[in-house]
């Protein structure tokens, strides 16, 4: 999920594009490894990726608090200063701009704790926060 996010905010890809594995241009599959469900598998959704990305950037209780521990152990940090550009081909409107930049800047977040605390945010973190 924070992979396929953040390969859509980092690239040109479209939603379409994204759920392609890019190494074998083939849709990614769900299975879920029943077999009604190997019969009926299905490639992921374009729409799932927005659907990760809207529910990622409603997230800014996280996104502070992350903030907070990383300035706590690094106070010489600029992450929070560092301007982060959604491409404006990616939205039509200032509220999904909005979503876009604050997953952007969670997706962001989360690499910097990965460095420095040996992990990412996700899952732990961000369900002791409440996932706000």
């Amino acid at each position: 999920m924070l992979d396929k996010g953040g390969e859509y905010l980092g690239t040109d890809h479209s939603y379409a594009k994204t759920v392609v594995d890019q190494r074998e241009g083939l849709p990614i599959m769900y299975d879920d490894r029943t077999p009604a469900g190997l019969e009926k598998a299905s490639g992921l959704a374009p729409s799932t990726v927005w659907r990760w990305l809207s529910w990622l950037g409603g997230m800014p209780g996280t996104l502070r608090a992350a903030w907070d521990l990383i300035r706590q152990k690094e106070p010489a940090a600029t992450l929070h200063r560092q301007a982060c550009v959604v491409s404006s081909r990616k939205y039509r409107s200032e509220r999904r701009h909005g979503l876009l930049l604050e997953a952007m800047q969670l997706l962001a977040v989360d690499r910097v704790c990965a460095g420095l605390f040996g992990e990412g945010i996700f899952p732990r973190y961000a369900t002791s926060r409440g996932w706000a």
